[in-house]
């Protein structure tokens, strides 16, 4: 699982310096804020995941309720990520969501890359 994260982070940078070169360093650092959002929704995955593989759920109550969990606890931390970037530190949001979006195809790129995920 370590790949796809590796990928993603590398994307991120890569996006975001390209980014900054190409418009404005502000932009820059908006679009590396945005890759940070789409890494801490991975992170927190991740650590779902992980979770999974120590506590198996044999009974699809429980199983669904995890589920449902990890997506909404992923759901506000993104949201209230992007939030303060916008309203707490005012980032330029074309550049933020474009760093996140492409946060988030890196990973799911990688994913679909590394079969053993």
């Amino acid at each position: 699982m370590l790949f796809p994260v590796a990928v993603q982070g590398l994307v991120v940078l890569l996006t975001a310096l390209g980014i900054g070169l190409w418009s404005t360093p502000a932009d820059g650092w908006a679009a590396l804020y945005g890759g940070a959002a789409a890494l801490a929704n991975t992170g927190l995955l991740v650590w779902r995941h992980r979770q999974g593989e120590r506590d198996y759920h044999c009974d699809a109550d429980r199983h669904l309720k995890s589920f449902h969990r990890s997506s909404l606890e992923r759901f506000f931390v993104v949201g209230i990520w992007l939030a303060v970037g916008l309203g707490g530190w005012k980032l330029e949001a074309p550049p933020m969501l474009a760093g996140f979006v492409v946060g988030l195809l890196a990973w799911v790129i990688a994913a679909a890359v590394r079969t053993d995920v």
